[in-house]
């Protein structure tokens, strides 16, 4: 099932859609409306502003086995990072857009070491590593998100759930 955004202008003939199912990354360097829904689970956009190149990552868990599993964090954030620079964008000009890591209204323990801000703070840390600046953060809270992000411009809407 296609997300189609309230927001109108987030989605239009210029760009063609492509819905992010959970552990999987998607860039492209042509227009493309990515959206996709996150609830603990974190989106990472990248775009690098120069060379109008955008993609993003989907993943559940912040860290497990590197053999093809993007459902990781550890596994999923370097895969985009490395699809963007194959596809000719620079690490020096890439921005960062993070969305989810929501905690349930209901919890099974240490709810300060919440499964969302676990994958939060993997997304922030990859970050930190690899000198990309971040510029948006819709991260936290106890709803789900719906995204749109669009890779040729960078701009991104999300509503709350």
């Amino acid at each position: 099932m296609e997300y189609r955004p309230r927001v109108s202008y987030a989605s239009d003939d210029k760009h063609a859609r492509h819905y992010l199912i959970p552990g999987k990354i998607f860039a492209a360097a042509q227009p493309f409306a990515i959206s996709t829904i996150v609830g603990s689970s974190v989106a990472l956009c990248l775009w690098d502003s120069e060379r109008r190149i955008g993609g993003a990552s989907h993943f559940m868990l912040p860290d497990g086995p590197e053999q093809n599993a993007t459902r990781y964090a550890n596994v999923a954030n370097p895969t985009l990072l490395q699809r963007m620079l194959e596809l000719g964008a620079e690490r020096e000009t890439l921005q960062a857009r993070i969305f989810g890591g929501s905690q349930p209204t209901v919890t099974f323990g240490n709810s300060e070491d919440s499964l969302g801000d676990r994958n939060v703070q993997a997304t922030i840390s990859f970050l930190t590593s690899n000198g990309i600046r971040l510029i948006q953060s819709e991260v936290g809270g106890i709803h789900g998100r719906k995204l749109v992000f669009h890779t040729d411009d960078g701009r991104a809407w999300w509503e709350q759930l």
